[in-house]
């Protein structure tokens, strides 16, 4: 895969809150970060640590006839929240 240019880490611990975090520390410096895992729930997770300004993709791939789901952190931040509350929701989220 490095041969491709894509970035592999082996999680030691916690793997699902490594892997978001690294995807968040790419975020500071990468316009869009993708994250492939299998745990949908993982979403919330990501929505609550992402900064409003990031555009994190989370991608649950598919399964036979389950259809692949994408989810993005600046379109769910924008849909659930509006624009005078997301700050506020993020802060309380993220402590």
């Amino acid at each position: 895969m490095a041969s491709e240019g894509i970035e592999t880490r082996v999680a030691t611990g916690d793997s699902e809150t490594y892997i978001l975090r690294c995807g968040l520390k790419k975020a500071i410096s990468h316009p869009i970060v993708p994250i492939t895992v299998q745990d949908v729930d993982l979403v919330l997770l990501l929505f609550a640590l992402a900064p409003p300004e990031s555009n994190i993709y989370f991608m649950k791939p598919g399964k036979k006839e389950v259809e692949a789901k994408l989810f993005s952190t600046r379109k769910l931040q924008k849909e659930l929240f509006p624009k005078s509350s997301s700050f506020s929701m993020h802060s309380v989220a993220a402590t």
